[in-house]
């Protein structure tokens, strides 16, 4: 295992990032790709660029069960403005709050059987916990040598230069438990970061990450935005199947933004005094607390949740899931099992390609590059959603595999 050099640049470069990501979002935009302006009154299923007319369905959404337009959380979100008659404190929340803020942590905290802090987004929430975690005051130790997975969200990467103000930083090849065993092994304090679901594709190791967790007293961090309410009987996320209690060791935070239906983000804790030093760290303590219609959209979103309706866009989430799978059986995807598919067809140009003819046949698809993914590894993102109906699934399948013949 091999440290992180020393010296400018150790931890990000936007001197060689910028340029080539600049690179690649131009040829999206001269592919027409970039800056669509749609009307969604009839849902993800049918947008309509309102410049030229055209009709498609928006596979790059993270709504994955479409809650974001669900009546009951549009509606809790009307009430509670009216009901508050303000749309927020503007003022740190640990000195005064809402009483319908406080509502909302109790029943979050009921849903997910744990300490809930919410938050504007997880962004917000990493750059409050990781730098207390680097420095040891969330464990009441010397700092934490911090490792990142490879692949772990942009919103943890950038805090690397933060945190090793605080702790030596490194980063681990995607999923390398045995590299992540070599540091626990030579260091007395590691805290792991990573994701649940991957945004890209592709899943934790979450039983490889338990057990050096039970072994070492490793910490986990773990960003679960992409599962929560896609994965679990409840919508709990993927990282709860198997941190299904949550120790003092153990952080998951996650966007309540994609399949939760609401806007913010969440961080579920299982010690009580991690919670109240988070209160009033960082992020946390400044005058940005979510706003009286995102707590309102977020007690609709966990009123649906409760309902039979949250079990059928479950269902059909995982039926789409499992068609596409079977659909796709034999070429490369990254994803399989997972509601979030990537292709991967090598360089940039392809990408775009690719996305483009979708987009021509009636469906947005992302195309992602460098620095979002390896060089030489560009590709197509799309997201599968529990408000498609089945046949629009079948028809994309088929037409992903058309143009990919055609692509060569």
């Amino acid at each position: 295992m091999s440290e992180d050099v020393t010296g400018p640049h150790r931890h990000r470069n936007n001197a060689k990032s910028v340029p080539a990501a600049e690179a690649a979002w131009g040829l999206s935009r001269d592919h027409g790709m970039l800056g669509l302006v749609v009307d969604a009154a009839e849902g993800q299923n049918r947008l309509r660029d309102i410049r030229t007319g055209h009709e498609f369905a928006n596979l790059s959404s993270c709504s994955y069960l479409g809650l974001n337009s669900h009546p009951t959380v549009v509606e809790a979100g009307r009430a509670a403005l009216a009901e508050e008659r303000i749309t927020g404190l503007s003022m740190g929340e640990f000195r005064i709050r809402l009483g319908i803020t406080e509502r909302l942590e109790e029943e979050l905290a009921e849903h997910f059987g744990t300490h809930v802090l919410p938050s504007v987004s997880c962004g917000a929430l990493s750059a409050a916990i990781l730098p207390l975690l680097a420095s040891g005051h969330l464990t009441g130790s010397d700092p934490l040598v911090v490792v990142l997975d490879r692949f772990a969200h942009f919103s943890m990467n950038f805090l690397k230069p933060v945190l090793a103000d605080e702790t030596l930083v490194l980063t681990c090849p995607h999923n390398d438990m045995r590299y992540l065993e070599d540091v626990c092994k030579r260091y007395p304090r590691v805290a792991y970061v990573g994701e649940g679901v991957y945004s890209t594709g592709g899943l934790a190791d979450l039983e490889g990450i338990k057990d050096l967790q039970d072994r070492y007293g490793m910490f986990v961090y773990l960003d679960d935005s992409h599962a929560v309410s896609a994965v679990g009987e409840r919508g709990e996320g993927y990282a709860r199947t198997v941190f299904d209690v949550l120790g003092p060791r153990t952080i998951v935070v996650a966007s309540i933004a994609k399949a939760f239906g609401s806007t913010g983000g969440i961080a579920m804790v299982g010690d009580r005094a991690i919670l109240e030093l988070l209160y009033r760290s960082g992020p946390m303590a400044w005058s940005q607390g979510m706003r009286t219609a995102a707590v309102g959209t977020t007690l609709g979103a966990l009123e649906v949740h409760r309902s039979p309706e949250f079990g059928r866009r479950r269902r059909q989430l995982d039926r789409n899931v499992e068609l596409f799978d079977e659909r796709m059986r034999g070429h490369e995807l990254r994803g399989t099992g997972s509601h979030i598919k990537f292709v991967t067809v090598g360089d940039n140009d392809r990408a775009v390609r690719l996305s483009t003819e979708l987009y021509r046949r009636g469906y947005y698809c992302s195309a992602m590059f460098f620095p979002i993914v390896a060089r030489g590894r560009a590709g197509v993102r799309m997201m599968l959603r529990g408000d498609m109906p089945t046949e629009l699934t079948e028809r994309f399948a088929d037409d992903l595999l058309d143009v990919l013949g055609r692509l060569g």
